[in-house]
């Protein structure tokens, strides 16, 4: 049993969490935040709300299979890593693009980024995964 404060703060945090873990995957590649870090966010917000609304509230109308995010994005990590090796390069080798688009200027493309995606739905797959599994009552 919530309170009316807490079901309250949780609906203002969950959208501005969850902001702050997709700026955190992006900003990773160059700065500090990345993958994983921005995954732990997101895990944590949706655990948040798991907790103040109940598992079966969520599940009402919002019911991922985790641990189908969690495949995929063990397997765009997987291809990140592998995917230098064909081009004669060491693995995990990191190729940078450097595009011009008209109203954002100069813009850098990463494939680092594509792990630091995939490492993102490890993290987020992974941690919700085991707490929906430890959550359900069988």
């Amino acid at each position: 049993m919530t309170t009316i404060i807490t079901k309250t703060v949780t609906r203002i945090c969950l959208p501005l969490v969850i902001l702050f873990s997709i700026s955190l995957l992006l900003a990773g590649h160059n700065n500090p935040g990345g993958g994983f870090i921005g995954g732990v966010m997101f895990a944590s917000v949706i655990a948040l709300t798991y907790i103040v609304f109940g598992i079966d509230h969520i599940r009402s109308f919002f019911n991922p299979d985790w641990a189908d995010l969690f495949a995929s994005g063990l397997l765009l990590a997987s291809l990140t890593a592998f995917a230098a090796l064909p081009f004669g390069h060491n693995f995990f080798r990191s190729a940078v693009e450097f595009l011009h688009l008209p109203f954002f200027g100069e813009v850098e493309l990463v494939s680092a980024a594509l792990f630091d995606l995939g490492v993102y739905f490890v993290v987020i797959g992974s941690l919700l995964s085991v707490l929906k599994n430890v959550g359900d009552d069988k």
